[in-house]
């Protein structure tokens, strides 16, 4: 457990700019339908952004309506999107 707070708190800023890309992009996947509730014209700019990261699951909710499976490919991607972005963004714990 030490190992795994020690990993996250090395890698702190790609957490934080993981969490904000990816969490963007899913609140713009969750709103381009007609009837969602934050229904807007920026929910393409920011897809169009985030297009790495909401590709799959645009497909996906293009297709289905269902809010669940488009959370799981989502959270998915951004454990992928941390990943990558702790491999180039590395800094250094003070113990």
């Amino acid at each position: 457990m030490e190992e795994f707070k020690s990993f996250l708190k090395s890698r702190k800023i790609a957490l934080i700019i993981s969490a904000v890309y990816v969490g963007m992009g899913t609140l713009a996947v969750s709103s381009i339908y007609g009837g969602d509730y934050l229904f807007g014209n920026w929910a393409e700019y920011v897809l169009l952004i985030t297009f790495p990261v909401t590709i799959i699951s645009f497909w996906y909710r293009y297709l289905e309506t269902d809010y669940l499976p488009v959370l799981i490919i989502q959270f998915i991607m951004f454990i992928l999107t941390f990943l990558f972005l702790s491999i180039f963004i590395k800094t250094k714990v003070k113990d």
